[in-house]
């Protein structure tokens, strides 16, 4: 199912993080029906192989290829063709989340989303796309660490970077509050930033999701993992505001003809946008 089947209206604008004051909105399920078309609202965040640019500058990855997939499952189950506008510039998490928690209806938000009980309170949430992990990282050059409780030492006066509103800010102050109680915190946009600062600062630590590591490796930059620091899974999915009717649909598309997540359409998107050793480790995740 390829993106040129589908009318795609992508606003690829340079919104600033202000614009997201605007409440997003979409059609709902129930008013797409009953014309037979419709608007639904992508908001996202970058992701290395979840949602990114390619070398023309149009976005792609895993989750805007099975939203496509969505898509295309509407029109040939539901009788409803639809549009789909992407808004925002991908820079930030809080305010791709933000833009989907005062949304209205059709919105829907892409990236490295995970699941939690707390955010089940403000937002709806798909079922899960994949199964992730975080790592603790560094620059390269700093020697591994063999167990926790080694980073008062070895990490002596290193600062720790984190992105506000993520799990890996809550994973940082675990670290902070468990391991390292002097340990410094400095805080920048997103997790891009964090792994430009890890590059950038040789006494320096933070967590990445395994989708900006592996994308860091692939191009050989110097960071290292210290894999006693992973963080067990946790589960991605794509989030909607709590007007939305659409969650239903969701379910039903990843549910139908055996599960979405067994067909090979989907195996097909994870190896062409993470690669086979990429979706190795993915899944050593959920072992």
């Amino acid at each position: 199912m390829k993106l040129s089947k589908l009318i795609f209206l992508i606003g690829l604008s340079a919104l600033s993080l202000n614009a997201f004051s605007q409440s997003l909105s979409g059609d709902n399920y129930e008013s797409a029906k009953a014309a037979g078309q419709g608007t639904v609202t992508f908001t996202y965040v970058e992701t290395p192989g979840f949602v990114y640019k390619d070398q023309s500058g149009k976005l792609t990855g895993v989750c805007v290829d099975i939203m496509n997939d969505f898509l295309q499952y509407v029109r040939q189950n539901h009788g409803i063709n639809l549009n789909a506008r992407f808004l925002g510039n991908g820079s930030s998490f809080s305010a791709m989340y933000n833009g989907v928690k005062n949304g209205q209806n059709g919105v829907f938000g892409l990236g490295n989303i995970t699941v939690t009980e707390a955010r089940k309170s403000e937002i709806l949430f798909s079922p899960s796309f994949i199964t992730n992990f975080a790592i603790l990282v560094t620059h390269s050059s700093v020697p591994t660490i063999q167990s926790m409780s080694e980073i008062p030492q070895k990490f002596s006066g290193f600062t720790a970077y984190t992105a506000k509103g993520t799990l890996n800010e809550k994973r940082i102050n675990k670290v902070k509050a468990n391991y390292y109680p002097e340990m410094k915190i400095s805080y920048v946009n997103s997790s891009p930033d964090v792994l430009d600062k890890i590059l950038l600062d040789k006494r320096s630590l933070s967590y990445l999701d395994l989708a900006f590591y592996l994308s860091a490796v692939k191009e050989r930059k110097p960071l290292k993992r210290h894999q006693v620091g992973d963080e067990g899974s946790e589960e991605f999915a794509f989030v909607m505001p709590q007007s939305s009717d659409w969650q239903p649909i969701i379910e039903e598309f990843f549910n139908a003809n055996g599960g979405y997540k067994n067909t090979t359409d989907y195996k097909k998107i994870l190896v062409d946008h993470l690669g086979l050793s990429a979706v190795k480790l993915l899944d050593s995740a959920s072992e």
